[in-house]
């Protein structure tokens, strides 16, 4: 395939092994929350979750969870 001929479609391009990811960051608010924000796509607002920080423990043994299923 020639450098000009690249198309990033999934569908047609089985080479492609990470999609796209919005950035996301991870903050303390003013209110002393832990707060999860990913950045909107195509001028989409942002997504935001915020919890209390007696809530990351739980937080972070469910994602690791689900990074083993």
């Amino acid at each position: 395939m020639m450098a000009n001929d690249w198309d990033w479609n999934p569908e047609k391009q089985k080479s492609i092994v990470v999609q796209q990811v919005d950035a996301i960051a991870i903050y303390t608010n003013v209110r002393g929350e832990i707060v999860i924000r990913q950045q909107g796509f195509g001028g989409e607002e942002d997504a935001i979750v915020a919890f209390p920080k007696a809530y990351a423990e739980t937080i972070i043994a469910a994602l690791q969870t689900e990074m083993t299923k």
